[in-house]
């Protein structure tokens, strides 16, 4: 049979074309159908071949075809087959297809868009909802790479992503300025907490009340006081790692003093972190919408909420679309699709709506263009 065209060509071998014995077996008389024995099965090679069951004359059911394909790449692919030529045929079409559009194309649906996003958003539950809205309303469907922002901004820095959903904005700015992404847009925003087995007595040149709503002044004490608490941080690059080291700057402490047994680093994500320090009956620094949610599950033990600093803390997102002219493998058209969905008045509807135990989790603030 011959399929003329851009399809696939296929021949009967010349060995099989020039022998009678094989148009008189395959197209058997109707007579003498019932000899065949299923249970018969010898290979039948070219003339004069002891097969492994017996000589070339020996008849089988099931016969083993010598297929020969000529693609359009001009390569001819010989297949030992029991399958019908038919099946054959969409076969090879399908791979040439693959080889020749890829992956991914519009006749068997549209490739995901690949985005990166921090440990938090997925913690809260947020990027589950986002992305079934999005394949809802748009039909293209999203890939979630989940790791801290400074992953996501390396995995952005090699190509590896579409898009980036992060939130430490000074190294976002700074990724744009690169070359990397096309812009920088903010999306919503929430609040660190510092959470821990409570405020102690310390004396102090702050008051309770000043202590628990001013972290810089909160953990100058602590500091002070180290060899008495534990710290679990992150200590993984992330977001929320890069701002306690901010707050721990803003409080007179170096980096090169955040060491010791006090001072513990997980190089995990925000979940693990609090369950760190859960166990240790320890103080770390946590996002708002991730505490609630794990409080409300019942897994933050006896920590509670010490520190809140709306002007110290606040946790800003922002979502940027990597450049194809200086990653020519993303999908650049699907990465700002998304984009501009998320900063749109759907993306940001369903971030308005979006509750952790009946309390908003996130401020959507897309119109805010200096956040």
């Amino acid at each position: 049979m011959r399929v003329r065209g851009s399809h696939p060509e296929f021949v009967r071998s010349p060995s099989e074309a020039a022998d009678p014995q094989d148009r008189a077996e395959e197209f058997p008389d109707p007579g003498t159908r019932q000899a065949v024995s299923p249970r018969r099965d010898s290979f039948r090679g070219p003339a004069g071949h002891q097969g492994p069951h017996g000589p070339r004359g020996e008849i089988r059911s099931h016969r083993v075809r010598q297929v020969y394909a000529r693609t359009s790449l001009g390569m001819r692919v010989l297949m030992r087959t029991r399958i019908p030529v038919p099946v054959a045929v969409l076969l090879v079409t399908l791979v040439v297809a693959v080889a020749t559009l890829g992956p991914w194309s519009p006749l068997w649906g549209a490739r995901p868009v690949i985005v990166g996003s921090t440990t938090t958003t997925q913690d809260t539950g947020l990027l589950d909802v986002l992305q079934e809205a999005y394949r809802e309303q748009t039909g293209v469907p999203l890939r979630i790479v989940v790791a801290g922002t400074g992953a996501i901004l390396q995995q952005g820095r090699s190509g590896d992503l579409d898009v980036l959903f992060t939130h430490d904005r000074d190294r976002e700015i700074a990724f744009v300025g690169e070359g990397h992404g096309l812009w920088r847009r903010p999306v919503m925003y929430n609040d660190f907490v510092i959470v821990g087995p409570g405020l102690p007595n310390w004396p102090s040149p702050w008051t309770r009340e000043e202590l628990e709503t001013n972290a810089s002044a909160f953990l100058t004490v602590l500091f002070e006081h180290r060899s008495e608490i534990t710290f679990v941080s992150r200590g993984d690059g992330s977001g929320t790692h890069s701002r306690e080291l901010a707050l721990w700057a803003s409080a007179g402490v170096a980096v090169d003093g955040l060491t010791g047994g006090w001072y513990k680093e997980t190089g995990a994500g925000q979940a693990e972190t609090l369950r760190v320090a859960v166990e240790l009956g320890a103080y770390t620094l946590c996002d708002e919408a991730t505490w609630d949610r794990l409080a409300g599950a019942g897994t933050t033990g006896s920590l509670s909420v010490v520190v809140r600093d709306a002007t110290r803390m606040r946790n800003q997102y922002g979502v940027i679309p990597i450049n194809q002219t200086r990653h020519p493998q993303v999908d650049e058209a699907g990465g700002t699709a998304f984009a501009v969905w998320l900063t749109g008045l759907a993306g940001q509807a369903i971030i308005r709506e979006y509750r952790v135990g009946g309390t908003s989790a996130f401020v959507p603030n897309a119109d805010d263009l200096g956040a």
